[in-house]
Protein backbone atom coordinates (compact mmCIF):
# COMPACT_ATOMS: atom_id res chain seq x y z
CA UNK A 1 0.00 0.00 0.00
CA UNK A 2 1.37 3.47 -1.41
CA UNK A 3 2.02 5.70 1.93
CA UNK A 4 0.16 9.52 1.14
CA UNK A 5 2.29 12.31 -0.09
CA UNK A 6 2.53 14.88 2.38
CA UNK A 7 2.64 18.29 1.41
CA UNK A 8 6.07 20.10 2.66
CA UNK A 9 5.21 23.76 4.20
CA UNK A 10 7.25 26.38 2.54
CA UNK A 11 8.48 29.08 4.95
CA UNK A 12 9.41 32.44 3.59
CA UNK A 13 12.62 33.45 4.93
CA UNK A 14 13.11 36.91 6.71
CA UNK A 15 14.09 39.66 4.25
CA UNK A 16 16.92 41.11 5.98
CA UNK A 17 17.08 45.26 5.05
CA UNK A 18 20.48 46.82 5.62
CA UNK A 19 20.78 49.52 8.09
CA UNK A 20 21.15 52.60 6.64
CA UNK A 21 24.67 54.26 7.18
CA UNK A 22 24.46 57.37 9.01
CA UNK A 23 27.32 59.43 10.04
CA UNK A 24 29.48 57.95 12.59
CA UNK A 25 30.70 60.40 15.98
CA UNK A 26 32.87 63.22 15.57
CA UNK A 27 35.74 63.65 17.65
CA UNK A 28 38.14 66.89 17.56
CA UNK A 29 41.90 66.84 18.17
CA UNK A 30 43.46 69.85 16.91
CA UNK A 31 46.81 69.08 14.77
CA UNK A 32 49.32 72.13 15.03
CA UNK A 33 50.30 70.88 11.40
CA UNK A 34 48.23 73.46 9.13
CA UNK A 35 48.15 76.67 7.44
CA UNK A 36 46.33 78.95 5.40
CA UNK A 37 43.87 78.18 1.96
CA UNK A 38 43.61 81.79 1.63
CA UNK A 39 40.30 81.69 0.58
CA UNK A 40 40.85 78.83 -2.29
CA UNK A 41 37.43 76.95 -2.97
CA UNK A 42 37.75 73.77 -1.89
CA UNK A 43 36.66 71.30 -4.91
CA UNK A 44 38.56 68.00 -4.43
CA UNK A 45 38.10 65.03 -1.75
CA UNK A 46 40.88 62.63 -1.79
CA UNK A 47 41.09 59.44 -0.33
CA UNK A 48 44.23 58.38 1.77
CA UNK A 49 45.16 55.20 3.63
CA UNK A 50 47.09 55.51 6.75
CA UNK A 51 49.59 52.34 7.28
CA UNK A 52 48.79 52.54 10.85
CA UNK A 53 45.89 52.42 13.81
CA UNK A 54 43.62 54.76 14.14
CA UNK A 55 44.72 56.13 17.58
CA UNK A 56 48.49 55.84 16.38
CA UNK A 57 47.60 57.43 13.57
CA UNK A 58 45.64 60.97 15.28
CA UNK A 59 48.33 61.12 17.56
CA UNK A 60 51.19 61.08 15.14
CA UNK A 61 49.51 63.58 13.00
CA UNK A 62 48.95 66.01 15.80
CA UNK A 63 53.01 65.81 16.97
CA UNK A 64 54.52 69.22 16.18
CA UNK A 65 56.40 68.84 13.15
CA UNK A 66 60.31 70.68 14.03
CA UNK A 67 61.72 72.63 11.08
CA UNK A 68 65.51 73.67 11.20
CA UNK A 69 66.70 76.86 9.82
CA UNK A 70 66.75 76.00 6.11
CA UNK A 71 63.43 74.62 6.86
CA UNK A 72 64.14 71.03 7.01
CA UNK A 73 62.45 68.81 9.59
CA UNK A 74 63.81 67.89 12.30
CA UNK A 75 61.30 65.72 13.82
CA UNK A 76 57.93 65.33 13.86
CA UNK A 77 55.35 64.35 10.46
CA UNK A 78 55.47 66.94 8.34
CA UNK A 79 51.74 66.74 7.49
CA UNK A 80 48.35 66.32 9.05
CA UNK A 81 44.55 65.47 7.54
CA UNK A 82 41.30 66.97 7.28
CA UNK A 83 39.99 63.74 9.51
CA UNK A 84 40.64 60.74 10.16
CA UNK A 85 38.06 57.46 9.81
CA UNK A 86 38.57 54.26 12.57
CA UNK A 87 39.30 50.71 11.20
CA UNK A 88 35.70 49.92 12.27
CA UNK A 89 33.79 53.16 10.94
CA UNK A 90 32.28 53.66 14.04
CA UNK A 91 34.22 57.52 14.65
CA UNK A 92 36.21 60.10 12.82
CA UNK A 93 38.14 62.27 14.81
CA UNK A 94 38.76 65.79 12.88
CA UNK A 95 42.39 67.50 13.06
CA UNK A 96 42.57 70.28 10.93
CA UNK A 97 39.35 72.86 10.34
CA UNK A 98 38.00 73.22 7.17
CA UNK A 99 38.89 76.65 6.65
CA UNK A 100 42.79 75.63 6.80
CA UNK A 101 44.68 73.28 4.80
CA UNK A 102 45.81 70.06 6.07
CA UNK A 103 49.21 69.04 4.60
CA UNK A 104 48.19 65.79 3.45
CA UNK A 105 48.61 65.93 -0.73
CA UNK A 106 51.39 68.59 -2.04
CA UNK A 107 50.86 70.62 -4.44
CA UNK A 108 46.67 69.81 -3.84
CA UNK A 109 46.12 71.01 -0.38
CA UNK A 110 44.66 74.13 -0.81
CA UNK A 111 41.89 73.04 -2.92
CA UNK A 112 41.35 69.08 -1.19
CA UNK A 113 39.77 67.56 1.61
CA UNK A 114 42.54 64.63 2.51
CA UNK A 115 40.57 62.18 4.37
CA UNK A 116 42.93 59.46 5.86
CA UNK A 117 41.61 55.71 6.70
CA UNK A 118 43.24 53.69 9.50
CA UNK A 119 44.25 50.55 7.64
CA UNK A 120 47.62 48.27 7.78
CA UNK A 121 46.00 45.76 5.59
CA UNK A 122 47.12 45.50 1.49
CA UNK A 123 43.77 46.31 -0.06
CA UNK A 124 43.91 49.79 1.11
CA UNK A 125 40.98 50.09 3.27
CA UNK A 126 40.56 48.33 6.73
CA UNK A 127 36.87 46.86 6.56
CA UNK A 128 33.69 46.58 4.52
CA UNK A 129 32.18 49.07 7.29
CA UNK A 130 34.90 51.54 7.36
CA UNK A 131 34.12 51.55 3.62
CA UNK A 132 30.47 52.02 3.95
CA UNK A 133 30.95 54.84 6.62
CA UNK A 134 33.41 56.41 4.38
CA UNK A 135 31.28 56.20 1.28
CA UNK A 136 28.61 58.02 3.41
CA UNK A 137 31.12 60.96 4.72
CA UNK A 138 32.79 61.54 1.20
CA UNK A 139 28.91 61.37 -0.18
CA UNK A 140 28.02 64.11 2.85
CA UNK A 141 31.60 66.14 1.92
CA UNK A 142 30.09 66.14 -1.63
CA UNK A 143 26.38 67.66 -0.61
CA UNK A 144 27.75 70.15 1.61
CA UNK A 145 30.68 71.64 -0.28
CA UNK A 146 29.24 70.83 -4.24
CA UNK A 147 31.43 69.06 -5.40
CA UNK A 148 30.31 66.47 -8.14
CA UNK A 149 30.44 63.14 -7.40
CA UNK A 150 32.86 62.28 -10.12
CA UNK A 151 36.64 61.09 -10.60
CA UNK A 152 39.00 63.75 -10.53
CA UNK A 153 41.72 61.99 -12.25
CA UNK A 154 45.48 63.16 -11.80
CA UNK A 155 43.34 65.70 -9.71
CA UNK A 156 41.99 67.44 -12.71
CA UNK A 157 38.50 69.24 -12.15
CA UNK A 158 36.40 69.08 -8.93
CA UNK A 159 35.61 65.85 -7.61
CA UNK A 160 37.41 62.78 -5.63
CA UNK A 161 40.23 60.77 -6.18
CA UNK A 162 42.73 58.31 -4.20
CA UNK A 163 45.92 60.10 -2.91
CA UNK A 164 48.19 57.31 -5.62
CA UNK A 165 45.70 59.10 -8.66
CA UNK A 166 47.98 62.64 -7.87
CA UNK A 167 51.51 61.76 -9.07
CA UNK A 168 54.49 63.22 -7.98
CA UNK A 169 53.01 66.74 -7.54
CA UNK A 170 50.64 64.69 -4.73
CA UNK A 171 53.63 63.90 -3.10
CA UNK A 172 54.43 60.75 -5.44
CA UNK A 173 52.60 58.40 -3.05
CA UNK A 174 51.82 55.64 -5.39
CA UNK A 175 51.02 52.66 -3.07
CA UNK A 176 48.41 55.14 -1.17
CA UNK A 177 44.14 54.01 -1.47
CA UNK A 178 42.32 50.81 -3.04
CA UNK A 179 42.68 48.99 -6.18
CA UNK A 180 41.01 50.46 -9.28
CA UNK A 181 37.97 47.74 -8.82
CA UNK A 182 37.40 48.55 -5.31
CA UNK A 183 37.59 52.00 -5.87
CA UNK A 184 34.71 52.13 -8.66
CA UNK A 185 32.78 50.07 -6.31
CA UNK A 186 33.06 52.79 -2.81
CA UNK A 187 32.72 55.79 -5.82
CA UNK A 188 29.58 53.64 -6.90
CA UNK A 189 28.95 53.27 -2.76
CA UNK A 190 29.39 57.00 -2.93
CA UNK A 191 26.46 57.70 -5.43
CA UNK A 192 23.93 55.75 -4.11
CA UNK A 193 24.57 57.19 -0.71
CA UNK A 194 24.36 60.83 -2.50
CA UNK A 195 21.09 59.90 -4.34
CA UNK A 196 20.15 58.69 -0.60
CA UNK A 197 20.89 62.26 0.69
CA UNK A 198 18.96 62.94 4.24
CA UNK A 199 21.96 64.43 5.45
CA UNK A 200 22.68 66.40 8.35
CA UNK A 201 23.26 70.16 8.27
CA UNK A 202 26.49 70.26 10.17
CA UNK A 203 29.27 68.02 10.91
CA UNK A 204 32.89 69.12 10.07
CA UNK A 205 33.81 72.09 11.65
Amino acid sequence: MAKAKTKKKHTKSAVVTPTPVVLAPLKWRRSPNFSSRRGTKIDLLVYHESAGHYQGDIGWLCTPTVYGPEGNVISGPDASATAVVREDGGEITQLVHVKDKAWTQAAFNARALGIEHSNITAKGYSTEAQLRESARFFAWMCWKYDIPVRIARAGQGPGICRHLDLGAAGGGHTQCGMGDHDFERWMHMIALEHTRGGFRKTYLI
